[in-house]
């Protein structure tokens, strides 16, 4: 039974939190690795790492 909170799981590091997360209910899983990306691009553009353009040009790399 999922639990619906895997990232919660003291046991694992970082990217398998991530990845259980992003992967627990299929049906789900490109709702919420868009939404995980788009938080993401937010706070490296809130922080300096990305700026605005960077980011629309990776998303034009993925739609071409």
């Amino acid at each position: 039974m999922p639990t619906q909170n895997p990232h919660r799981n003291v046991d694992l590091c970082t990217s398998s939190k991530v990845y259980n997360t992003l992967t627990e209910l299929r049906h789900l899983e490109s709702h919420r690795s868009a939404k995980f990306l788009s938080l993401l691009a937010e706070n490296l553009v809130r922080k300096g790492l990305l700026n605005e353009h960077e980011v629309i040009h990776m998303l034009d790399l993925v739609v071409d």
